[in-house]
């Protein structure tokens, strides 16, 4: 009688299995596949007779290699340490491409009534839904945000133009004023990039230029670039990196962009004379990045909420504080997408730390070194393609001080028409223009073996992703509103790069 109802809950348990919407996959302690159910077969596309017995993670080998790898180092995790998998704050949960769907999975250990390690189960649900709806939010937020960036790059240009020709003619009330536009500039110029970032990242939309990275060099060159927002708030910054801590595998300038923004955060929050550590070292889970400060600390429930979207925590000092109130949940979302976890703790003496772990890569590849040859003095022409007559005329104003020559045109045609009849060293290539777009006159400079080698930098207010393929074939793409600096910049090392020259190095830089 037993038997008969084991067997019969056994039974009911297959049809469950089989029957449910999820895809289940069980794999037994040595990671190698003992079943799917039929959902699973259906979302990953394979034939179940051929796949039983072989290694889970080649269920995934198909797939891009970004989700691939997040879930391949997920089971690596919960096989190293199955009984702590999932947590204290370890993602048990990952989300990874399947040709147009998205799939979210969900890992565990299975254990047995006394706790016995017998293998891992993987739950996939097919959020493609979800995914569809953020991105509609996405495209909402994104419209809104190129209405904004036109009108914004000019006040943002032309203010910072009459601060640097006026700033000696104006009287301090004057003065006052106008840095207070350029400051409110800044701060909606701030606002937007962090809004964009976390929308993209929401909707999958971000993608991430993976190589191997030394952290300690990211650090130094953050730890350099908010050293004056530092020094003028009377802050002591100091930098303590572990030698040899090790590479990590990630994007360089979105690592760069989530550490600069806790030390930013941190910046913000701590009173003036005090003390902000950065520290680079080796943990068990991979390398560590902590950012120490001497803040007011932080309570329980504020360090739980900080890296949601505007939470600011409850004390006066952090309610007089301007900022998007976006950076910890930006740093969060850039974090968790190169595979690493990001937490809020109490500091050892007083203050507050924030801190992250990605996981070690193994390997770095040689390093390549770049030489310049000497300038030849040449006087570089500029091709600036803008249909915004203000911005045209700062983009050309600012390149003319440089010592550039210029050409500006609203027009795509006309684009084509001076690249072939004027010597052409580099295009600046606005993407939405009264005639054509952007990217048929692209299509045209690199179609035509006559124009195919001028460098074009696109700056316009589509985002990389939506140019599409097109958009590869230019050097660079800048989105606006931008700072000259940046576009510059662009410039100098593009030419370089092309002519194996030098470029006049601009007084003051």
């Amino acid at each position: 009688m037993n038997r008969n109802l084991d067997q019969s809950l056994l039974n009911i348990e297959h049809a469950a299995l089989v029957s449910i919407s999820d895809g289940v996959i069980v794999g037994d302690t040595d990671g190698r596949l003992l079943m799917l159910n039929r959902a699973a077969v259906r979302l990953l596309r394979v034939d179940p007779d051929t796949v039983v017995g072989s290694p889970v993670a080649a269920l995934f080998e198909p797939f891009y290699a970004r989700g691939r790898l997040t879930i391949a180092e997920a089971m690596k995790r919960l096989y190293a340490d199955p009984y702590s998998y999932g947590q204290a704050g370890k993602p048990a949960e990952i989300i990874f491409e399947i040709g147009v769907r998205f799939i979210q999975a969900h890992l565990a250990p299975i254990l047995s009534e006394v706790g016995e390690f017998m293998g891992v189960v993987i739950v996939l649900r097919d959020i493609t839904r979800e995914v569809e709806a953020e991105r509609s939010r996405s495209d909402f937020v994104s419209n809104v945000s190129h209405e904004l960036r036109l009108p914004l790059t000019a006040i943002k240009g032309y203010c910072d133009l009459l601060l640097h020709d006026t700033a000696d003619q104006l009287n301090e009330e004057h003065l006052r004023y106008l840095r207070i536009v350029q400051s409110n500039a800044n701060h909606l110029v701030a606002l937007i990039n962090d809004l964009m970032d976390i929308s993209r990242v929401e909707s999958y939309r971000l993608d991430l230029e993976v190589q191997p990275v030394q952290l300690e060099t990211v650090i130094r060159d953050v730890a350099d670039m908010v050293k004056p927002q530092c020094d003028q708030k009377g802050l002591r910054l100091t930098v303590d990196v572990e030698p040899n801590a090790g590479p990590v595998l990630g994007d360089r300038s979105r690592l760069s962009q989530a550490i600069s923004n806790l030390v930013n955060y941190a910046c913000h929050r701590t009173p003036e004379g005090g003390h902000i550590i950065l520290t680079l070292s080796s943990s068990d889970d991979g390398v560590q990045v902590s950012v120490s400060d001497t803040a007011p600390r932080l309570s329980p429930q504020d360090r739980s909420r900080i890296f949601q979207p505007f939470y600011r925590p409850e004390d006066t000092l952090v309610r007089d504080i301007r900022g998007t109130g976006l950076e910890l949940p930006v740093a969060r979302v850039l974090i968790e997408m190169h595979g690493g976890r990001i937490w809020a703790a109490e500091g050892q003496d007083g203050g507050n730390t924030i801190a992250f772990v990605l996981p070690r890569c193994v390997e770095v590849p040689g390093e390549i070194i770049y030489k310049k040859a000497n300038s030849s003095g040449r006087q570089y022409t500029i091709l600036v393609v803008e249909d915004d007559e203000d911005i045209a005329q700062l983009i050309a104003l600012q390149l003319r001080r440089e010592g550039f020559q210029v050409l500006t045109t609203p027009y795509g045609e006309e684009a084509v028409s001076l690249a072939h009849s004027q010597h052409v060293d580099l295009i600046t290539l606005d993407m939405m223009l009264p005639d054509i777009s952007g990217i048929e006159v692209l299509h045209r400079l690199k179609g035509d073996p006559a124009t195919a080698e001028i460098p074009v930098i696109i700056v316009s207010v589509l985002l990389p992703e939506q140019t599409g393929e097109a958009g590869q074939e230019a050097v660079e793409h800048i989105t606006k509103p931008f700072a000259f600096e940046k576009l510059m910049e662009s410039i100098r090392r593009t030419l370089e790069a092309k002519k194996g020259q030098r470029m006049p190095a601009r007084h003051g830089w």
